[in-house]
This record gives C-alpha cells, sequence and structure tokens, in this order.
C-alpha cells in the first residue's frame, strides 16, 4: 500500500510541473519576442496563474508563499490605469520561504527557479548561478531546460558569455521534441554571439535556424540580422 501510495503521489507531482513547463514551452513559441525585451516576466506571470490554479498538488502553505512572490515580482496594472513596478526585494524573501516550504516538491523547484530571477533582477546574479546549476539537474526535463535558459542569463549578467553559449547551445542540440524550442534557444545563441563580437558565428547560427526551421516565428529576425549589417550591432 505504501509503495503505490508514493508511486501515486510521484505520478502528481510530474503530472503538475509537466503541465507549467508544458505551457512555459506554448509561451517560448508565442510570446518570445515579447520575452525577449522583457526578460520573461510575462511568461513566469502566466506560468504562475497556471500553477496557481494546481495548489491542490503541492503545500499549501508553499503555494500561499510563492503566490505571494509571483505578485510582488510581476508587474500589475492600478484602477488608475497605471502599472506599479515590479517589488523583487519584497519578492525575493517570498520566494526563499516557499522553496524552504516546498522542499524537494516541484512548488519548491518552481519556487527556487522564480527566486534565481529575482536575483538576476536584483542585480545579483553570482547567487543565482548555484541556485539554477542545481536545478538544471532536476529530473523533469521540462524545468531543466527552462533552468538552463535562466541560467544562460544568469552566467551572461556574471560576464561569462561563453558560459550562456554553452547552455543554449545544449538547448538548440536537444533532440526533437523537447521541452523548449531549438529555434528559440538558436536566436538567443546569435544574440549572446553577438555580444561576444562573434559576428561571422552569429551568423552561421543564424544560418542554422533559418535551415532548421524555416517557419519558425523568429525566421524574419534571422533574416534581417544577417542581411542587414546595421541590425546585428543593435
Amino acid at each position: 500500500m505504501a509503495t503505490a501510495k508514493i508511486t501515486k503521489k510521484a505520478m502528481r507531482q510530474d503530472e503538475f510541473i509537466e503541465g507549467v513547463f508544458d505551457l512555459g514551452e506554448w509561451l517560448e513559441v508565442h510570446w518570445k519576442r515579447v520575452l525577449i525585451g522583457l526578460g520573461a516576466a510575462v511568461a513566469l506571470v502566466l506560468l504562475g496563474v497556471f500553477w496557481n490554479g494546481m495548489r491542490e498538488r503541492a503545500s499549501e502553505e508553499a503555494n500561499r508563499l510563492l503566490a505571494s512572490g509571483i505578485a510582488a515580482y510581476s508587474p500589475s496594472a492600478g484602477g488608475d490605469g497605471q502599472t506599479s513596478a515590479p517589488r523583487y526585494a519584497e519578492a525575493l524573501p517570498l520566494f526563499e520561504q516557499a522553496a524552504a516550504q516546498g522542499g524537494s516538491q516541484p512548488v519548491g523547484d518552481v519556487a527556487r527557479l522564480f527566486r534565481a530571477r529575482t536575483l538576476i533582477a536584483l542585480s545579483r546574479a553570482p547567487e543565482a548561478v548555484p541556485v539554477l546549476e542545481a536545478l538544471v539537474t532536476a529530473r523533469n526535463k521540462g524545468l531543466q531546460s527552462e533552468s538552463k535558459v535562466v541560467l544562460a542569463e544568469a552566467l551572461e549578467a556574471t560576464g561569462n558569455l561563453e558560459g550562456a553559449a554553452k547552455q543554449l547551445e545544449e538547448l538548440a542540440a536537444a533532440p526533437k521534441g523537447a521541452p523548449y524550442p531549438q529555434d528559440a534557444a538558436l536566436l538567443s545563441l546569435a544574440g549572446v554571439r553577438e555580444r561576444q563580437g562573434k559576428t561571422a558565428e552569429a551568423k552561421r547560427v543564424y544560418a542554422d535556424l533559418l535551415a532548421r526551421y524555416p517557419q519558425s516565428p523568429f525566421a524574419a529576425d534571422a533574416r534581417q540580422r544577417t542581411s542587414d549589417p546595421a541590425a546585428a550591432g543593435r
């Protein structure tokens, strides 16, 4: 009996986190242009909303803390139509508490991912790196992929652009059907190569994106970057 209960619990946890990162994959495909500019804040807000509907799958207290953290992390529109600024300093301890309460449950890992993003937003990327390095070895493939994306951002923020490129290269080389879209990874990788001053390498990556994914929603961006010399400098 005990073994059956544990197995069912593990299955529920896998369903929970797979649902979160299935939605994350959809967002990466359809919202990438927005996410590049906003540092994935939109994705995190929508992931949080989805996740909040799955409260029964994990610790109630951890869920409550995480929901409070998301509310502070995310910009919100007031009655006057003005959008309030994210409250990162307020969100950070809430994510830390949610991670502690959630432990090894999926909600704990999601809280740690949010914590890492918040540390990056607070210009504390070096602190985010070890958090993300632990998450990229998680059992769940979706969590691994999303953590690699954020780890690449953290590494670049610390000045380790080559390390960031390595994370994106691994995502771009993942098998077909992997949680994170390979064309999105290639677009981000090309951007890193540009910021390294490796223009020829960046163009090669853009060409790879166009060859492998000619119908990608990022194809127009890739064509512009390879055909317009001024665009590569922006």
